[in-house]
């Protein structure tokens, strides 16, 4: 594999900072900031990630909470 294939799980691939993703953390009790119900992935998010980066890093809550409101300005 070379560079340009690597993604980092820790990374947001919508802005590159890291989304704190709570799956990745070694406690076997600790929840994702993204099963809280207020946070929604919709297709018109998830679209924005490429494709070398799709299932390999979760967008972070900022990214997808600045999508959802985006969402509510425009409607």
């Amino acid at each position: 594999m070379n560079q340009e294939e690597y993604v980092s799980p820790e990374d947001c691939p919508l802005c590159g900072e890291n989304n704190h993703c709570g799956n990745l953390s070694s406690g076997k009790n600790n929840k994702c900031w993204c099963a809280n119900n207020d946070i929604t992935f919709p297709e018109s998010l998830l679209s924005k990630v490429s494709n070398v980066a799709k299932n390999k890093s979760c967008i972070c809550k900022a990214c997808a909470l600045k999508h959802k409101q985006d969402i509510n300005k425009s409607t």
